[in-house]
């Protein structure tokens, strides 16, 4: 059985698709492509596949980044798109609907844009607990 662990992690990447923060305005174009989680290198868990960009191994456990094309974001063991989102002081909330292998759910995730390049998935569980991704350019 898949984990939710990888719907928390695509999470983070499905809440900007649509909208902007007064830190770092993001757009759709600007958060398209891939991302990684820091600390992890893009050219382990990504390839380029003729003008695409696709996971080197999308079923290994060691797979952390996300892909991001349109309103979904593909994952090591999901895919989800946003449903509804709103500000929260300087963070955005998302309900996004996941669906993995066996499980479709939906969910609540909370992220902050840093840059057009960083952006930060909070854990639901501890406010000051986050997870850092990078964008790969590739």
């Amino acid at each position: 059985m898949k984990s939710k662990f990888g719907k928390v992690i695509l999470a983070g990447g499905v809440l900007g698709l649509c909208l902007t923060t007064s830190v770092a305005a993001a757009t759709i174009k600007e958060l398209q492509g891939a991302w990684t989680m820091n600390g992890t290198k893009c050219e382990d868990t990504f390839k380029k596949a003729g003008k695409t960009v696709e996971f080197k191994d999308r079923t290994a456990s060691t797979s952390t980044g996300l892909l991001i094309s349109g309103s979904k974001v593909t994952g090591p063991n999901a895919v989800c798109t946003t449903k509804s989102v709103k500000k929260l002081k300087d963070r955005l909330s998302a309900t996004l609907s996941c669906t993995d292998s066996m499980i479709e759910s939906d969910m609540t995730q909370t992220f902050k844009i840093v840059d057009a390049n960083t952006f930060q998935r909070f854990d639901p569980f501890g406010d000051n607990m986050y997870v850092t991704y990078k964008k790969c350019d590739m």
